[in-house]
């Protein structure tokens, strides 16, 4: 994507809710007056690591309205993809001071990652085992989500591996989101319902099914 409008224009090709392209448009035009760029065709792809700076400057009386721009941004990169152009943008949005941008940033990959979860692995990978708690949960919630799509199949695979190399808060993590779904019926029964979900959990994650499968 060479510019701003290219990430918008690719991010309504995916078709928003009318009240998150209003959102999007608004922060196109908070994005220019914050890097003082007359319109967003000129903001190039070597802006996009300095935009979430701008607008916490310009927002600096105001930081819920910056806030609400930079997860705008999130949703976006979430809609269309981590793609090169994008990258260091999504850098930033996620390891931004505010806790809320970062836990929204990895969570937003979810709709990109049902169609290409390789895509989005490498940002599961960095936090599995992440000191930032919220982000590690975030992660795993993440993962737990994807199960619950035609991506099942991978995911436990991942899962497995992740178990086998001792990765324990993180995968229980996992299971516990995973259980969740099932028994708010929020995930497709053929994706594993409850007591399949069990029965994999005995045979593949034993010690973690023995605690999670108890509450």
């Amino acid at each position: 994507m060479k510019n701003l409008q290219d990430l918008y224009d690719a991010y309504i090709k995916t078709r928003p809710s009318s009240g998150k392209i209003k959102t999007a448009t608004s922060m196109l035009i908070h994005v220019c007056k914050a890097l003082e760029i007359s319109s967003q065709e000129e903001v190039t792809s070597e802006y996009f690591e300095s935009i979430p700076h701008a607008l916490d400057s310009y927002f600096f009386a105001h930081p819920m309205k910056a806030t609400l721009d930079k997860t705008m941004l999130a949703e976006m990169i979430g809609r269309v993809g981590p793609k090169k152009s994008v990258k260091k943008l999504l850098e930033k949005l996620l390891t931004d001071e505010d806790k809320n941008v970062r836990q929204f940033s990895l969570n937003c990959l979810e709709y990109y990652g049902i169609k290409k979860p390789s895509s989005i692995l490498p940002y599961i990978e960095k936090y599995r085992n992440s000191t930032d708690e919220e982000m590690l949960i975030t992660a795993a919630i993440l993962v737990g989500n994807i199960q619950c799509s035609d991506q099942h199949e991978l995911i436990l695979e991942k899962i497995k591996k992740w178990y086998k190399n001792g990765d324990m808060v993180f995968v229980q993590e996992v299971i516990k989101r995973m259980i969740m779904l099932r028994r708010q019926r929020k995930c497709d029964k053929k994706y594993m319902d409850l007591d399949q979900l069990e029965i994999w959990l005995n045979k593949n994650c034993q010690k973690i099914a023995e605690v999670v499968l108890e509450n």
